[in-house]
């Protein structure tokens, strides 16, 4: 009966059912996947369809790119950009090839160039937002924040969060990290309160740099108070915030504390770094504590802790301090034996060591007898040295040589050279290398034109320094302080007086502030010409431009005032001079000596000067602050 009852269904036809078993189903598109959109948008025949197919994969339903995906269609999405100039002119172009401008698409622009540092494109869109219809989110609301603070707006940023209206933890977050960057404790400060209040608790990433900036820029007590927000709170103090702890004690010359801290961070699980380990190191060092230096330097090779760069120059220095110059040395080598690259400061300190030691001879064995590899700044540095250190030789074969090796020199590269040739006298090969490197780039900085200048001037050649220097601001090349005192100097070597009377005077009109050190060479100009009239009002000037006379102007005008037969006077400024806490030079004692026949027994002579001498050293003091 069940069979009965059911009802029959019409047969199909057999033309009907060979098509219906015959039929098979159309073939899926692959799924999408960062691969296959990267190759995608990699063969676009135009930036804009790039774009758009970007976007167009970004509205597939549960799809999402990834950052190497921005990176792939970036160079796209900028020369599209550079060719339209305008957010309207994007937004508009997109629109014509049948992409649908949406908030979405917005925030992947935005997102897009943001990446990409087109950070005035990245405003333009923002501000673009409300003429679409949209509302700013807090994403769109964060990357604005972001960019204002790379942009180096700081006062609008700040004026810009206050709008916000709906802060969330990234926003404070990106906040904070700009502000500990810049090293704006109080604006950290304010910003990591206004955070708390809100709610928002720090991750360990966000109060690393809170822990360095407040350690360089706060007070002992506001970092103890950081620590215990931490400690409270449950958070797990990271390794770089102990070492904020630990060396900020040590500049505090809290040594036993900051030891305390480093068994503590030790028991908490936390392993000290090299950089943790420095400042103590050299504050102990500097305490006379060996027996602890020594300890700390056996725990960092039991941890395996090695060395870096900072603390071998930490130890050099230490060991220079204590006038052990051996042990600095047998330093250096280890260095050296690490394959580590010196630098400016490891250099500076092994000359000051070989010549307190009385071993300068050393210096081009020491740095020229190893075979490190030296990248471009190490190469400026071993330069300089040798220029430094009286090796003009051995500087020149060094260039040739870091030539060979395929480095290009810059700059600092090009002073060196230009040094190592005049101290050899070989001056006009020093001005046609300089000659081809401001041809070359006519935006040379001022410290190139300066080596020049100060090369001829030690050689006696001041005429061709001040026609060289015409040229040069003729040129309108970018000369500062440096030369013109240099070129100053000169003139007055070569008894040009007028001439540089008239230069000092171009100097003020063109806007360069003249130093200390360019006063005491128009001091001693005018001086040798006993112009009594002139040096007052160069002394009046002075005074009004708030520049403070130091031990080389008093020793010049005491000479002046002995040379002239006024001795009160002399004796007057003597007096002075020593409350300041200033000494004599060599000079003037002797003409103290032979004028009022007294003896004045000098406890420091390193200031001492001589007519042959001049203020060449001077200027390269100044030179080199």
């Amino acid at each position: 009966m069940l069979h009965a009852a059911r009802r029959r269904t019409t047969p199909l036809s057999a033309r009907f059912a060979a098509a219906f078993f015959s039929a098979k189903p159309e073939p899926q598109p692959p799924p999408l996947s960062p691969r296959l959109v990267e190759a995608s948008v990699s063969r676009c025949p135009s930036d804009a369809l790039a774009v758009s197919f970007f976007l167009w994969c970004a509205r597939r339903p549960a799809y999402f790119h990834p950052p190497s995906s921005f990176d792939c269609v970036l160079p796209a999405a900028t020369r599209l950009a550079s060719r339209l100039r305008t957010a309207p002119a994007l937004l508009h172009e997109l629109q014509s090839l049948g992409c649908p401008i949406r908030p979405h698409t917005f925030l992947l622009l935005l997102r897009l160039y943001w990446r990409g540092g087109m950070y005035p494109l990245v405003l333009h869109l923002f501000e673009q937002m409300p003429l679409w219809g949209f509302h700013h989110n807090a994403f769109a609301r964060n990357v604005v924040l972001d960019v204002l603070f790379r942009t180096g707006c700081v006062d609008d940023a700040l004026r810009f969060l206050g709008d916000n209206p709906s802060p969330n933890y990234l926003t404070y977050a990106i906040v904070l990290t700009h502000l500990c960057r810049a090293g704006d404790w109080s604006g950290v400060r304010a910003c990591f309160t206004a955070m708390l209040r809100q709610g928002f608790l720090p991750s360990a990433a966000s109060l690393a740099p809170v822990f360095a900036c407040c350690s360089k820029a706060g007070t002992m007590h506001e970092l103890l108070q950081l620590l215990s927000y931490a400690l409270v709170s449950g958070q797990q103090l990271t390794s770089a915030m102990w070492t904020c702890l630990i060396a900020r004690m040590c500049t505090e010359g809290r040594l036993d504390e900051a030891c305390r801290m480093l068994g503590n961070m030790m028991r908490s699980g936390s392993s000290p770094t090299v950089v943790t380990y420095t400042p103590l190191i050299r504050g102990l060092f500097l305490a006379g504590r060996h027996d602890k230096v020594s300890e700390l330097l056996g725990s960092m090779a039991s941890n395996s802790c090695n060395p870096d760069l900072v603390l071998y120059n930490v130890l050099m220095d230490c060991m220079m301090r204590e006038k052990r110059y051996d042990e600095a040395i047998d330093i250096y080598l280890h260095l050296h034996g690490s394959q580590m690259k010196p630098d400016a400061y490891t250099l500076s300190t092994l000359v000051q060591v070989l010549q307190l030691s009385r071993n300068i001879d050393l210096l081009p064995r020491l740095i020229l007898g190893t075979k490190i590899s030296y990248d471009l700044v190490a190469c400026n540095s071993v330069l300089s040295a040798l220029c430094k250190s009286g090796f003009p030789s051995e500087a020149l074969q060094f260039y040739i040589d870091m030539i060979g090796l395929g480095i290009t020199p810059d700059s600092y590269s090009y002073v060196g050279l230009v040094d190592s040739l005049c101290e050899l006298g070989r001056i006009d090969h020093a001005i046609n290398v300089y000659h081809n490197v401001v041809t070359s780039n006519p935006d040379s900085d001022a410290y190139v034109h300066a080596a020049i200048l100060r090369g001829l001037v030690r050689r006696g050649q001041n005429h061709m320094a001040y026609r060289i220097f015409r040229e040069a601001v003729r040129q309108n090349y970018a000369l500062d302080v440096v030369c013109y005192t240099t070129v100053l100097h000169g003139l007055f070597r070569a008894r040009l007086v007028e001439e540089a009377r008239d230069l000092f005077d171009k100097m003020k009109d063109s806007g360069i502030t003249s130093n200390t050190c360019t006063y005491n060479v128009m001091l001693r100009g005018l001086c040798r010409t006993r112009d009594m009239l002139a040096v007052t009002q160069l002394l009046t000037e002075m005074e009004c431009a708030d520049v403070q006379m130091d031990s080389i102007s008093f020793n010049v005008l005491v000479v002046l005032l002995v040379k002239s037969q006024r001795i009160s006077s002399a004796k007057a400024l003597i007096r002075e001079m020593l409350n300041l806490g200033m000494k004599l030079s060599t000079k003037t004692c002797w003409l103290i000596s032979q004028s009022i026949g007294h003896r004045f027994v000098l406890e420091d002579t390193t200031i001492a000067e001589s007519e042959g001498s001049d203020s060449t050293s001077d200027l390269l003091v100044c030179s080199a602050s």
